[in-house]
C-alpha cells in the first residue's frame, strides 16, 4: 500500500480501536463547573469524540456532497434528541455499548471500502448520534448549566464534523485514485 492510502488505513484502524479504550467523560470531576466552555471543550478533549466526528464528516462528505450543512444540522439535531432523552425518567440500557458498536461499524466499513446502502448508513450514523447525545448528557443535566453545556457540545461537534468533511475533500482532491478505495462508499439505494 502506498503513502496516503496507508495513512488513511492507519487512521481508520485508530478509529475502530479508540472507542474501546477511551473514557466517555475525561477530566470530569464532581467539583467541575459545567457550562458553555466545558461543553465546547469536552468534544475536543476526548479522542473518542474527535475520531468519531471526523469519521462522521467523512461519511457526510461521501453520502451527500451537495448539502453537507444540512447533514451536519441533522446529525447535531439527533445528538440533541439524544440529550432530550435524558429528561425521560427511564434509563436506556447499554447506550454506551450501542454507541461504541456504531463507531466500530463505521470504522470497519471505511476500512473495507465496501458499498453500503443509504438506509444502512443512515441507521448506523443516526444511532451513533442519538446514543452519543444520550450518553454524554445523562450526567450533565443534573447541573444547573446543562443547557449551556449542551450548546457548547453541539457547536464543537459540528466543528469537528466540518473538519472531517474538509479532510475527506482534501484526500479526494490530492490522493491517488486507488487510495480512495479504503474510504467506504454509500450506494444510492
Amino acid at each position: 500500500m502506498k503513502g496516503k492510502a496507508r495513512y488513511f488505513q492507519m487512521f481508520s484502524l485508530m478509529a475502530i480501536v479508540q472507542p474501546i479504550i477511551a473514557e466517555a467523560h475525561p477530566m470530569h470531576w464532581s467539583s467541575e463547573s459545567i457550562g458553555f466552555l466545558s461543553g465546547l471543550i469536552h468534544p475536543l478533549s476526548a479522542s473518542d469524540h474527535i475520531i468519531t466526528m471526523l469519521i462522521v464528516g467523512f461519511w457526510i462528505s461521501q453520502a451527500n456532497r451537495r448539502t453537507p450543512k444540512l447533514m451536519i444540522a441533522i446529525f447535531v439535531s439527533l445528538i440533541l434528541m439524544g440529550v432530550g432523552l435524558t429528561l425521560i425518567p427511564v434509563e436506556i440500557a447499554n447506550t454506551e455499548t450501542i454507541m461504541n458498536l456504531s463507531v466500530i461499524t463505521l470504522g470497519l466499513i471505511l476500512i473495507s471500502g465496501h458499498k453500503v446502502s443509504s438506509l444502512f448508513a443512515v441507521l448506523v450514523v443516526g444511532n451513533l448520534a442519538l446514543f452519543h447525545g444520550y450518553v454524554h448528557a445523562y450526567d450533565i443535566w443534573l447541573d444547573r448549566n446543562g443547557l449551556a453545556y449542551t450548546a457548547g457540545f453541539a457547536l464543537a461537534t459540528a466543528a469537528l464534523i466540518t473538519v472531517g468533511i474538509a479532510i475527506r475533500s482534501l484526500i479526494d482532491r490530492f490522493a491517488p485514485k486507488n487510495s480512495a478505495q479504503f474510504m467506504g462508499r454509500i450506494s444510492e439505494q
